[in-house]
């Protein structure tokens, strides 16, 4: 039922009781494991293995102090790859720009 609040002045949905509310912490059932069930260790910390030399030299090359972008680091081909970023994106501006125009000013027919 619905019930009167005096605070609010208006009829609220009335409240959904909780376990907590009725006494008792419900539980759920207990899990029973087949026998002989083993469960994963936790890996001792520092465990892991070596890092293979390449991937620590690209490691200590990506984080020098130096003032290159980290997108520029990888030397001349990365600078490619960049200028080839950017004429793409001038080509595909432009190629906007131009669908825009076309639409805004549709070309008159000859009739």
């Amino acid at each position: 039922m619905y019930e009167w609040r005096n605070s609010t002045g208006r009829l609220s949905a009335p409240t959904v009781q909780t376990p907590a509310k009725l006494g008792g912490a419900a539980e759920g059932p207990g899990i029973i494991y087949p026998p002989g069930t083993t469960f994963p260790k936790e890996a001792p910390r520092g465990a892991m293995g070596e890092i293979p030399g390449l991937l620590s030299q690209k490691m200590q090359m990506f984080q020098k102090a130096n003032s290159i972008p980290i997108h520029l680091k990888g030397g001349p081909f990365d600078k490619v790859l960049f200028g080839a970023t950017l004429v793409m994106c001038a080509v595909g501006l432009t190629g906007c720009l131009n669908f825009f125009y076309d639409m805004s000013f549709p070309k008159k027919s000859e009739d």
